[in-house]
């Protein structure tokens, strides 16, 4: 929910809006008609990946399809807010839990934010920020890779933008009507994702410091509707506090400060999506960093000159100490805390970043604005095409296929690490055993709670040596991967002593992919009874391995 900060009631300062003299109404229309088509190849990318349901996703659809009553505890032991969780429950009510199902949800939110952008950008630039606004957001492979994953990244992004209209409508005419929409937008963005806490934070002490630096009782008001925002926090903050103590996000090592620099490269992560940033990527993040640098620091005096004030200028000015504020304080209380500091995570500020490029868009001369629109049209199509095809978010369904194939109705199956379990085992039959390694619960989520002390304080050779003589005659199927954060050791040495309990593994697929790199299914029969169809064909029991570019998790 960031405002302009610079834009209140009679003081607000827009981009000048000089018509072009080679505009005309025909040279309007067929701009606009040139920019529908391109959103609505952006609202089509918004509606199908091919693939699979990765970690977070299936945990996400796994907590909302248990009935109501039990969701609160489950998400106690996730880490995650309510919102999105609780919305995405009631879209399964009436659609199901397939695949395509709950994404659609995403999509939902995805393709609404196209015409909340576009009214952000009006205010902020006149017609050709709402153009520019509309334009960038709808080729954004950040905001069309989150608009396919069923996970709160998409709503997030809506929700900010929604926070930015009700609060800016209140920053120009007060009202009792408008700062119940800041209260609600807050409360409900923060229950949405916990980094909306460092904006929220972020954007009110501005609004208090400008109060004191300038007087503006107006902004003291809104941030005070923002703080009342938290009562709908409330009755989560006891979960908040549980989680803050027990969970964070112990696979993945905290940032440390001198990763500072790396705040310019967040931009590339919006540019590519989660996908490796190859030289599109960059290009696409130097256009619109190059725009946003335009918005924040220049005025238009004429149609072919520029004046650059380093002090910044509004509107962009504002949009761009609201960006690096929140970034930095999420860096340092990651750091503090023990967190991670993630692309998609960004995704609170990243909608704040569309607009200030697209203010950045509106202050070029026509015949400028128009090729450089064209270039970022092109290459954030070309780098969000690929999301349509795309089976690199997990290699779930190669090891579930050796699986099916394979795995008879009593057979045992265990994940090493447990996070392999929610992607895997979503696609399995009904009739196998499932259990993930150490705590032996079910795979369909991971208990985050105290994870770190739990995994490192687990015995491998005691827990193969109980797995065994619990399987008896059954065979023991593995899902194991040796890279995982806290499990440092422990799946290896679980191979290596069910070897040693029941023989060399009968059959073995290797994967390689996003969070399943180097993943493999191993399987061990009785040295007494070997399941003879293993035994014919002892490496030869799943599908080839489908290679693909590793991603950032």
């Amino acid at each position: 929910m960031s405002p302009d900060l610079v834009l209140a009631g009679s003081d607000v300062e827009r981009v000048e809006q000089i018509p072009p003299a080679t505009s005309s109404r025909w040279a309007r229309r067929s701009t606009w008609a040139a920019v529908a088509l391109v959103v609505a190849a952006g609202v089509v990318l918004r509606t199908y990946t091919a693939s699979a349901l990765w970690l977070d996703e299936a945990i996400s659809v796994s907590i909302s399809s248990l009935p109501l009553p039990d969701v609160d505890d489950a998400l106690r032991r996730d880490g995650a807010p309510p919102l999105y969780p609780l919305i995405l429950w009631g879209w399964e009510q009436f659609f199901g839990d397939g695949q395509n199902a709950v994404r659609a949800l995403s999509a939902v939110f995805g393709i609404a934010a196209l015409p909340v952008i576009a009214v952000a950008g009006r205010r902020l630039a006149g017609e050709a920020g709402a153009m520019a606004s509309l334009l960038l957001l709808a080729v954004s492979p950040f905001a069309v890779y989150y608009s396919t994953e069923a996970r709160m990244y998409s709503l997030v992004v809506l929700l900010v933008l929604l926070g930015f209209l009700a609060l800016d409508g209140y920053l120009r005419a007060p009202g009792r009507v408008r700062g119940i929409a800041v209260a609600l937008l807050s409360g409900t963005l923060a229950l949405t994702h916990y980094w909306a806490l460092f904006l929220l934070s972020t954007v009110a002490g501005a609004l208090l410091l400008r109060r004191w630096r300038e007087g503006r009782r107006t902004d003291a008001r809104a941030a005070g509707w923002m703080i009342t925002g938290g009562f709908l926090f409330l009755p989560w903050l006891p979960s908040f506090l549980f989680h803050v103590r027990h969970t964070g996000t112990p696979w993945s090592e905290p940032p440390s400060l001198s990763d500072l620099p790396d705040l310019v490269k967040v931009p590339v992560r919006w540019a590519s999506g989660p996908g490796q940033a190859g030289s599109g990527a960059v290009l696409l993040a130097l256009v619109l960093l190059l725009l946003a640098v335009l918005g924040s620091t220049t005025v238009r005096l004429s149609r072919a000159a520029f004046e650059l004030d380093l002090r910044g200028r509004p509107p962009g000015r504002g949009l761009a100490i609201i960006i690096a504020a929140t970034l930095v304080l999420a860096l340092v209380i990651s750091r503090t805390m023990g967190g991670a500091f993630v692309a998609r995570y960004t995704s609170v500020v990243f909608p704040i970043f569309i607009l200030l490029a697209a203010v950045g868009a509106a202050r070029l001369p026509f015949r400028v604005r128009t090729p450089v629109l064209i270039v970022a049209a092109l290459l954030g199509l070309a780098l969000a095409l690929p999301n349509l095809t795309n089976s690199g978010k997990t290699q779930a369904p190669v090891l579930a296929a050796a699986l099916r194939a394979e795995a008879m109705p009593g057979d045992v199956v265990v994940y090493c690490p447990d996070q392999l379990g929610p992607a895997v085992s979503r696609l399995l039959p009904a009739g196998l055993h499932q259990e993930v390694y150490p705590g032996g619960g079910e795979p369909a989520r991971v208990d985050w709670v105290d994870y770190q002390a739990r995994n490192l304080n687990a015995d491998p050779v005691q827990y193969a040596r109980r797995l065994s003589e619990r399987a008896g005659d059954r065979v023991i199927w593995l899902v194991s991967h040796a890279g995982y954060r806290t499990y440092e050791g422990h799946c290896q040495t679980l191979v290596h002593e069910l070897t040693t309990l029941r023989g060399q593994p009968l059959c073995l697929v290797e994967s390689d992919g996003y969070y399943l790199e180097r993943a493999d299914v191993r399987g061990w029969a009785t040295a007494a009874e070997p399941r003879s169809a293993l035994a014919e064909r002892p490496q030869d029991c799943a599908p080839d391995q489908v290679p693909f570019g590793v991603v950032e998790p």
